[in-house]
């Protein structure tokens, strides 16, 4: 079985990319804070780290794809035939760039031409911490969906993540009469790409919607759906990693992790010894709490990579 991974990645530093962007800002300004905040943006090298992670803990991935906005990490050796960056001109319709949210950008993943049937998919602040094999994502054929923490029915989730995650269950349980009830574990996810090509044409008029929303939007499809359809069809495995009263009390460590990058969340951080670990820039993340997060990542993964020049 050959595996890609996958990274979403943009340099809020970038001055060409921050032109771009302040053409559309005082548009934006209606949008939801937590929308167009500059943590949704805000670029403190995880990705190299990342990338370290990689090769260092699943060193059998065959093929890194980096989709950016016409940008490249300064850092990157793109000689190296294992890594490709991927321009959002190529992957999603020209008439709707550019475009500054997730779950739209995400919606393209799937039309990476040389992308493999089996991959991950991971965020630049997302870390394979500790050494895994292919079995932790997929078992036999199918991806395996980490799931956390219960979805409360019926309520009336404020913030955009929340609201946007509950929409993609109600959808699939409306659609296929199979719950779901759980939020994903916002860590590196699982997929085969016929599975996500599929899914995006059951709901194409909310995946043709969402592209259209060039900042985030309550009215989002968030890629979460993507797992709830595949475990609704029996095509993919849902595990549970949220650790139960009794697991907490004995020490278990969740074997994927979620930590806000605060400086509350420091010493987590430190001593997490998950396999998947997301350091999660947040409105409430200052400049001294990512300093510290690079100094903890340098110290975890002080190698240089074979991506890096």
């Amino acid at each position: 079985m050959e595996i890609d991974l996958v990274y979403t990645w943009v340099d809020d530093k970038d001055p060409a990319w921050a032109k771009r962007k302040a053409e559309f800002d005082e548009s934006a300004k209606d949008c939801n804070k937590d929308a167009i905040s500059i943590c949704r943006f805000f670029n403190n090298d995880e990705l190299k780290y990342s990338l370290r992670s990689a090769e260092k803990n699943i060193p059998w991935i065959r093929k890194i794809f980096i989709i950016t906005d016409n940008q490249t990490p300064d850092w990157l050796d793109t000689n190296n035939d294992r890594v490709k960056i991927v321009d959002h001109k190529e992957i999603l319709p020209n008439d709707k760039l550019p475009l500054y949210n997730a779950a739209a950008i995400e919606n393209g993943i799937s039309e990476i031409k040389e992308l493999s049937e089996f991959f991950i998919y991971a965020n630049d602040d997302m870390f394979f911490w500790n050494k895994m094999e292919p079995e932790f994502f997929f078992e036999g054929e199918k991806p395996i969906c980490r799931l956390g923490s219960k979805i409360k029915k019926n309520k009336e989730y404020k913030h955009l993540y929340g609201a946007m995650i509950y929409r993609a269950y109600s959808l699939v349980k409306e659609k296929f009469g199979v719950e779901v009830p759980y939020f994903p574990h916002h860590n590196a996810d699982s997929y085969k790409k016929s599975l996500f090509k599929e899914c995006k044409e059951v709901f194409k008029e909310q995946f043709d919607a969402t592209t259209n929303n060039r900042f985030r939007d309550f009215s989002d499809m968030q890629r979460s759906v993507i797992s709830y359809y595949s475990i609704a069809k029996n095509e993919a495995l849902a595990k549970n990693v949220a650790l139960n009263f009794f697991e907490k009390l004995t020490g278990k460590t969740p074997d994927s992790e979620f930590i806000s990058a605060t400086m509350k969340k420091i010493p987590k951080i430190k001593n997490t010894k998950a396999k998947l670990l997301c350091i999660n820039d947040t409105l409430k993340t200052t400049n001294e709490a990512r300093k510290l997060v690079k100094e903890i990542l340098d110290a975890k993964f002080p190698e240089k990579s074979s991506f890096e020049k």
